[in-house]
């Protein structure tokens, strides 16, 4: 069968579409040859975190330091992923500069699609979904929106394939299928500042269950489940401590002053709308003028931050009765990431934490760093072990911190460079989470 005309991936930011064409086609499985491993065919879905998602992209030399893909390593299957070519989808991000502060940059050029296409991904998390996304949204003949490209990308080849996330995983028939999904249901509140953002409790209460239900019911897999992190502790959001430091630093004016002239407070935590209000209302403090307080989508307030915290854990008591249900096995990436975020983790004799250029978390503020993707590798593989009698080695950890281009030692980062985030890395961010319905 022919190829027919697909729209290539845009580098400028994924919201550009750019006409062009990517290969299609058909292939097969990466599935283990051992019928007896409860690996022998895997499936993972989800979002950006389970499609090994780096720097703001899907880039081939990234996706491979995932969690998923680690762990395949270590339990001895394969699993094929849907390669993005050079520079990404979108473009990656580079650091170009430590500063302070750090100076982040997009990488040029346009990607030419996957690099596998008759191959069938068996890795089919697509970055930017939410929960009803994995359940619903499928490739479209013409794609119109940035979602649409990346989805077409991951799902709608090989040639003819046109399911759902959730369904594309029933035709696999796996026997095992990990399930990291609703994420950017909560992270949306991170980029809109205010919680309302958020997917509402009975609407991802009625998803969730149809998802578990229906992939129960379908499929002879064991359900592998991890629940969602505490989002307002990604270094995305800066705190308004650092803001009203800088400020202060600049214009030497004192902190409670300029506290009553944003409209922030120390607890309070800025998103990328934010900082870009910041930095003109720095210059007209420097012109003697006065500047504009924050406006209430420009940070989460340190009483929104704990509605946030409030309805993760609300999502989260969803996920583990699910997951109980069907008999399946749940990882708890949330307590692993609370425990990182109050006290970091030690590896190579380094500390390293969850702030921006911490070690734990990658240019855009959201994605995990090959180390911190390594250290969530090892979150999935002792709930395996512990659930299912099985013996994997955990992922060397030291090993990849050592040759992780963005671990602290190697990089030779400061405390003051990484006090926070660039805007132009935090906009990235913005482009694959920016909640629907509140565009600005």
């Amino acid at each position: 069968m022919p190829c027919k005309p697909r729209l290539l991936l845009a580098s400028a930011t994924l919201a550009a579409l750019v006409a062009g064409v990517i290969g299609c086609g058909s292939g097969n499985s990466g599935s283990n040859a051992r019928a007896k491993s409860p690996f022998a065919t895997t499936v993972v879905i989800g979002d950006s975190l389970s499609a090994g998602f780096q720097n703001g992209s899907l880039l081939d030399t990234q996706q491979p330091n995932g969690w998923a893909s680690l762990l395949a390593k270590q339990a001895g299957f394969n699993l094929t992923l849907p390669l993005i070519a050079p520079p990404g989808a979108p473009a990656v991000l580079e650091l170009v500069s430590l500063g302070p502060p750090p100076v982040v940059k997009q990488s040029s050029g346009t990607s030419t699609g996957r690099d596998n296409p008759t191959q069938q991904p068996y890795d089919i998390a697509v970055p930017g979904h939410t929960l009803t996304d994995v359940i619903n949204r499928t490739p479209v003949l013409v794609p119109q929106s940035a979602e649409d490209i990346i989805t077409d990308a991951v799902l709608e080849l090989p040639l003819g394939d046109n399911r759902s996330q959730m369904n594309e995983a029933i035709r696999l028939k796996p026997t095992a299928l990990f399930i990291w999904a609703g994420n950017n249901d909560a992270l949306a509140a991170d980029v809109a500042g205010t919680p309302a953002a958020m997917t509402p409790l009975d609407t991802f209460t009625q998803d969730y269950q149809q998802l578990i239900t229906t992939l129960h019911s379908q499929t002879k897999a064991t359900l592998i489940v991890a629940n969602i992190p505490d989002v307002t502790l990604v270094p995305y959001l800066t705190p308004a401590a650092v803001i009203l430091a800088e400020i202060a630093a600049a214009t030497h004016l004192p902190q409670p002053a300029i506290s009553a002239l944003l409209g922030i407070q120390p607890g309070d935590l800025v998103n990328t709308t934010g900082l870009s209000q910041v930095q003109t209302a720095l210059a007209a403090l420097q012109q003697g003028q006065m500047p504009s307080p924050l406006t209430d989508e420009a940070f989460l307030s340190a009483a929104e931050a704990a509605q946030v915290q409030a309805m993760v854990d609300q999502y989260n008591a969803v996920i583990a009765q699910q997951v109980s249900s069907a008999g399946g096995v749940l990882v708890d990436i949330h307590a692993f990431f609370n425990g990182a975020a109050q006290g970091g983790v030690t590896i190579n004799n380094y500390p390293a934490t969850t702030s921006f250029l911490g070690g734990l978390f990658s240019l855009d503020g959201i994605h995990p760093t090959n180390t911190g993707y390594a250290l969530i590798a090892n979150q999935y593989i002792a709930a395996i072990n512990a659930a299912l009698k099985t013996n994997l080695t955990p992922v060397d950890v030291t090993s990849i911190a050592s040759s992780d281009p963005l671990f602290p030692p190697n990089i030779k980062v400061s405390a003051a460079t990484a006090a926070r985030i660039s805007i132009e890395a935090a906009r990235r961010a913005d482009e694959i989470i920016r909640p629907k319905g509140h565009g600005r």
